[in-house]
């Protein structure tokens, strides 16, 4: 175990990376609340959750996954005309810009054959799609992107895409060879996914997902988004905004709001439930690239931003650690998540943990970590 790592010591290899939420922290919220659990302790959206569910408290978890709309999908959602991001967003932006173009870089170095690799990200947002599309409208990102899509007016989505490569020829074929290709999964599905039939089609322009709160359900979502985002608030104040019965609970709506919420092709941060046969295959396709990635030789899996709290992933990234060729390497955030992280591989001697003195945000990663200026951190 070593906080060092060095790009040159890996570019060779067979590279994939799984990021999560940490990555777009400032874009989107993270799923950490400021309202107390029963001992004091900062709930998250997974535990408030499964708070609300072991109490039947039904409104309050509608409730609760309107907030999740709201603060974490809303904004990831396509949209034309285009409207610019806040500044905020734009440096989130920025730090995905400068993250590709050093994996372009570390991609050129590599074996004219190979020269690619894979992004798995469990995040809604549209981070990765938005900064490679402005990079190579400048003409800095010099490859292929491969989101699993093929078409022209509509294009539809299969994981055996992520096989296909690009080859450049000489005008007289005197010489070939692969142009750069980073393949971006999203083994939580995303919202730019929609069912045609029993195919998926990819659109980038237009979404059927947004939601429109009423008066009644926007009045509601108001209090309970000042409960939960209150750091003298507890859960018992949540639960007795539950039981008032002067609030008129109707207004909620709540089986029109699943009806619409269940339409949305993604993987709920509390369970993996499906609602289309056709999405729950692509989850499970991705997955299965994942795993088969894994199991090649010579392989190096980097996290980022991704607590491991997806006991799929968790599982199926320690089945394939039998793999004695494979190293991952997790960044930690901190030194109490490189003690969480630590406990949860416990006994797998190749896994690395890389840390920093400060804490390891994405601008950091980008500039001590995930750099070709410096051999090692």
């Amino acid at each position: 175990m070593s906080g060092k790592f060095s790009l040159y010591d890996v570019y060779e290899q067979n590279i994939n990376f799984l990021f999560g939420a940490g990555a777009s922290y400032g874009f989107l919220p993270t799923l950490a609340l400021k309202i107390k659990d029963s001992e004091g302790n900062p709930c998250t959206f997974e535990t408030l959750a499964k708070e609300l569910t072991a109490d039947d408290r039904n409104d309050l978890y509608t409730l609760l996954f309107m907030y999740y709309f709201d603060e974490c999908i809303r904004t990831g959602l396509p949209r034309l005309p285009k409207v610019p991001y806040p500044p905020h967003r734009v440096e989130v932006l920025d730090q995905y810009g400068i993250f590709l173009k050093t994996l372009l870089s570390v991609l050129e170095k590599q074996n004219r054959n190979d020269r690619k690799c894979n992004i798995y990200t469990t995040n809604y947002d549209n981070c990765f799609e938005v900064s490679a599309d402005a990079l190579i409208a400048e003409k800095t990102l010099n490859c292929a992107i491969n989101d699993g899509s093929s078409g022209f007016q509509k294009r539809m989505f299969h994981t055996k895409n992520f096989n296909n490569r690009i080859v450049q020829k000489g005008i007289f074929d005197k010489h070939a060879e692969y142009i750069p290709q980073i393949n971006i999964l999203h083994p939580h599905g995303s919202v730019y996914w929609h069912k045609a039939d029993q195919d998926i089609e990819v659109n980038y322009g237009h979404t059927p997902y947004d939601m429109v709160f009423d008066e009644g359900q926007s009045r509601l979502l108001a209090e309970f988004k000042d409960i939960v985002d209150g750091e003298d608030k507890s859960l018992e104040d949540l639960i007795k905004f539950g039981e008032d019965a002067d609030k008129d609970w109707a207004d909620l709506r709540a089986r029109d709001f699943w009806d619409e919420y269940n339409k949305i092709p993604i993987v709920n941060p509390t369970k993996w439930k499906f609602y289309e046969t056709v999405f729950e295959e692509a989850y499970y396709q991705i997955l299965r690239h994942l795993s088969f990635e894994l199991e090649r030789p010579n392989t190096v899996l980097i996290t980022f931003g991704f607590s491991f709290a997806d006991e799929h992933i968790l599982h199926l990234v320690q089945r394939s650690l039998s793999n004695p060729s494979l190293t991952v390497y997790v960044s930690c955030y901190n030194e109490t998540e490189v003690s969480e992280m630590q406990e949860k591989f416990k006994g797998y001697k190749n896994v690395k943990y890389i840390s920093i003195d400060e804490d390891l945000n994405f601008y950091r990663f980008n500039k001590y970590v995930f750099t070709l200026e410096k051999g090692e951190v």
